[in-house]
């Protein structure tokens, strides 16, 4: 039997407006009171309408996700997070794809918040523009995941992609290897920028001279992966080890070095970046950095919750760190 916050009221003979108080645990309320109206709510099972709560508050019980490729793997797995999370709060996600159209974004952020949509979160790698920046600082529930502004102190949760990549190529240098290619994504594509920096700072640590010739980028593609090491091959001195910038791109240098006749990793080694499903497909078994995918998803939503319930947010740039799985491809 289910039962209604108007029902609770009328069987203890207490206002709607006090079980409401005691239900959301806000003062208000004696103790006595407060436990009556709890044990009776978990006796017939109360469960809150949120359409009618949000409709009074005029917002849906959903939140926007706005992302650029929800074919993506990676991001796949960060939805599946924010999803989870919503799901526990009663709310739904709305799922926005731009393919990193940037029109696109601003059309889907009008939309809704013309819907009453709850709030949103920013899932991307570039940085956010004028319209992202001043909607948060409108006082409107937003949250950046895995994407930067430089302007103000949004909330945010990033990955380190600077260190991450730093202990790929260190690992490679650690077994002897001093010519390491890097196979990266586009070259304005801020995860692709923060990756081959830290690539940079391990060559520099073991005194090895930056060489132009062993970068190749392209985009986040399995065929980017294996078109890259077929140019790689034509060097005068071909590298001994790839630095494959995510796991498609390294499902296409494996499967180019095995089309070679090449040995992974006696001949070539091949480190790859992130971590997901595609590494259980490949033989041999990937060295990657394994990136907080679910956490980041995860970790993101709970601050959107925290905005939306008017709670305060305990760490408004979050960031989160790598780790290398080392494997048998190096």
């Amino acid at each position: 039997m289910s039962i209604t916050m108007k029902d609770i009221a009328a069987k203890l003979g207490v206002s709607e407006s006090t079980v409401s108080r005691a239900i959301n645990n806000k003062p208000g309320v004696g103790e006595d009171t407060k436990q009556k109206i709890l044990n009776l709510a978990r006796r017939y099972n109360y469960q809150p309408n949120l359409l009618a709560r949000n409709l009074a508050r005029q917002e849906s019980n959903m939140i926007g996700l706005i992302l650029p490729d929800i074919s993506s793997l990676f991001y796949s797995e960060v939805t599946r997070a924010i999803q989870d999370i919503a799901t526990k709060h009663g709310y739904q996600v709305m799922v926005c794809n731009t393919d990193s159209d940037e029109k696109r974004e601003s059309a889907y952020i009008e939309w809704l918040q013309g819907n009453k949509i709850a709030g949103i979160i920013f899932l991307g790698n570039g940085l956010a523009n004028n319209k992202i920046i001043n909607l948060g600082l409108s006082g409107y529930p937003i949250v950046l995941a895995n994407r930067l502004v430089e302007e103000v102190m949004l909330p945010s949760v990033i990955i380190d992609n600077n260190t991450g990549a730093f202990e790929a190529t260190k690992h490679l240098l650690e077994r002897g290897h001093k010519r390491i290619a890097l196979i990266n994504g586009p070259k304005d594509n801020l995860t692709a920028q923060n990756r081959f920096r830290g690539y940079r700072e391990a060559l520099k640590e073991y005194n090895l001279d930056y060489d132009p010739s062993l970068i190749i980028n392209k985009d986040w593609s399995r065929e980017c992966g294996y078109q890259g090491f077929l140019e790689l091959l034509n060097l005068e001195e071909p590298p001994t080890a790839i630095f494959a910038a995510n796991d498609l791109i390294a499902v296409g240098v494996i499967e180019a070095i095995k089309m070679g006749g090449y040995l992974i990793p006696e001949e070539i080694a091949v480190v790859g970046f992130e971590d997901t499903i595609v590494t259980s497909i490949i033989e041999p078994p990937l060295t990657t950095v394994a990136q907080p995918m679910y956490e980041l998803g995860a970790n993101s939503a709970k601050k959107l919750f925290s905005l939306i319930e008017d709670e305060d947010i305990e760490e408004n740039i979050e960031i989160l760190t790598s780790k290398l799985i080392v494997r048998k491809s190096t």
